[in-house]
């Protein structure tokens, strides 16, 4: 199944006939569960060594499993490992694999998979591999036996087992089956097609528009949690009325997170139909590029941030709490509480612009967001009308994600301004502080800030090579100082995760780190009696 659909005009009638669904419910429990999810942006790639955003991670949690995993209190915890020794030096990690587990194909799993996957994943060198080039030397992991995996770090580094849910394992003997002289990682193969031992299996894929998914009945975990979901046919769609009329007609199982709050609203009372909401670890945000004009200085991006009125974008716009600074609070431990949330105060923005290098000069500053997300043009419309009022003209540039993603890959091409939702990529401060400020990192969507700052590299360096909790998060508070203090982001809002499901979808629990909670074998099909 091929169909191609437009990126965010297709009509629900369109989508229905497209994906061969009639006007009643997708299934009851008696039937064969298949059911439609939402997407706000394309699968731009199913390699686990490529992926860097939500959508992908999405795909990826679903077709692959890791060494480990993390539960809904941030707790890593085993998956294809049943345990793992640390050294006393903190530089070597054992990690002793289960015996039964089997790839989609039959093909048993075998620490050499584990071995070849993370020795791929630094080669590729893209995507997550940013949390170990330097940290990770290819030949420094090996498999002493079938079912042991150990690997040897340069220095220590102390998220390391936060950070080892991302070590998906690939079946080797399946990719190196499909690789090339020209592509001997398999890249292309891995890119469109599923090669992992996970609960769902890939069965159709079209990059711009659509992806399936169908049950692995040979998962090695099982389904015995209750009616398991048989297929899910994801839909990148990002235009409401769409989704909304998917609703209606009773086949939409679960929606994606960037609705506007109407659409949310609309469905959550339609019959049949819930919101599931639940408070993230992450923020959104409107991310400042340092390096170029007007957000090279200081006094224009605090001025932005004092004509934010994070009231109605927290209240109205989109619900959430206020954040204080870079980190969320969710990070008890870590997080600096005496930081001020986000004020606004139209005569303070003045007083900042009146600072800056251009004062006195007519400014204009461009506002990039992901097209067709009806919440981010309505903060997008907000700020344009508060920076009017200090003498900022907002040029305000939708894209396509995947635009964005392009674009800030150099400072040049990043836009000044750009909304950002950003969560963990593995459950730990270092995370938010590494993927977005260091300069190791930048040249992704994450850090489009351009932070390019010694001194704040230096303290994410220190947080890393220390072991003793105490001290790392006295780095952490000290870093979020720092960073407070050089203003690279607008800190709106810190969301509530909501989605509108079908009242049917049992099991949803918000995990920190990226898509890890939209794994559908943690699901069932339960739907409540009448």
């Amino acid at each position: 199944m091929t169909a191609k659909f437009s990126k965010s005009g297709l009509s629900a009638l369109a989508l229905s006939v497209a994906l061969g669904l009639g006007a009643a419910p997708l299934a009851t429990a008696q039937e064969r569960i298949s059911t439609v999810v939402n997407t706000m942006q394309i699968f731009s790639s199913l390699d686990p060594a490529k992926i860097s955003d939500y959508t992908g991670y999405m795909a990826a949690v679903n077709m692959y499993d890791g060494l480990t995993t993390v539960t809904p209190a941030g707790e890593i915890v085993p998956h294809l490992a049943n345990s793992w020794d640390i050294s006393e030096d903190g530089l070597t990690y054992t990690f002793h694999l289960r015996d039964d587990v089997t790839f989609q194909d039959g093909s048993a799993l075998g620490a050499s998979d584990a071995v070849w996957s993370i020795q791929r994943l630094l080669k590729i060198n893209k995507g997550p591999s940013n949390l170990l080039i330097d940290l990770i030397d290819p030949e420094n992991v090996t498999a002493p036996d079938d079912t042991t995996v150990e690997i040897t770090l340069n220095r220590p580094f102390s998220p390391f087992l936060a950070s080892s849910p991302v070590l998906l394992v690939l079946n080797q003997s399946l990719i190196e089956a499909n690789a090339t002289d020209e592509d001997p990682y398999g890249e292309a193969f891995v890119g469109d097609n599923s090669a992992g031992s996970g609960p769902y299996a890939l069965t159709s894929y079209n990059r711009s528009a659509d992806m399936v998914i169908e049950r692995n009945p040979d998962y090695f975990l099982g389904w015995d949690k209750g009616t398991p979901i048989d297929e899910v046919r994801f839909v990148q769609t990002s235009d409401d009325a769409t989704v909304r009329a998917l609703a209606e007609q009773g086949q939409l199982g679960l929606s994606s997170h960037g609705l506007g709050n109407d659409t949310f609203e609309a469905i959550g009372s339609m019959s049949g139909y819930k919101l599931l909401e639940s408070r993230t670890a992450g923020g959104f945000q409107i991310k400042l590029n340092t390096q170029t004009y007007p957000t090279d200085d200081v006094h224009v991006r605090r001025a932005i941030a004092y004509a934010t009125d994070y009231e109605t974008i927290q209240e109205i716009i989109y619900p959430g709490v206020p954040m204080h600074g870079p980190l969320s609070d969710r990070f008890e431990e870590a997080f600096k509480g005496d930081l001020p949330a986000g004020e606004y105060d139209l005569d303070k923005a003045r007083e900042e612009l009146a600072l800056s290098k251009y004062a006195g000069e007519d400014i204009t500053l461009v506002n990039s967001y992901v097209a067709s997300l009806a919440f981010e043009q309505e903060i997008a419309l907000l700020m344009q009308a508060n920076l009017a009022q200090i003498g900022i003209t907002l040029d305000i540039r939708p894209e396509p994600w995947n635009r964005i993603v392009e674009l800030a890959s150099s400072p040049e091409t990043t836009p000044a301004s750009t909304q950002v939702n950003v969560s963990p990529s593995y459950p730990s401060p270092d995370s938010m502080f590494f993927n977005q400020y260091h300069s190791k990192a930048a040249g992704t969507w994450w850090s489009m800030e351009w932070l390019q700052n010694p001194e704040i590299d230096a303290l994410i360096d220190t947080s890393r090579d220390q072991t003793d909790p105490a001290e790392i998060n006295a780095t952490y508070k000290e870093l979020q100082q720092e960073i407070y203090d050089l203003q690279p982001a607008v800190w709106a809002v810190a969301p509530m995760r909501r989605y509108a499901a079908n009242a049917c979808l049992q099991g949803y629990e918000f995990r920190p780190m990226q898509s890890w909670g939209l794994n559908f074998w943690t699901m069932t099909w339960e739907c409540p009696v009448d």
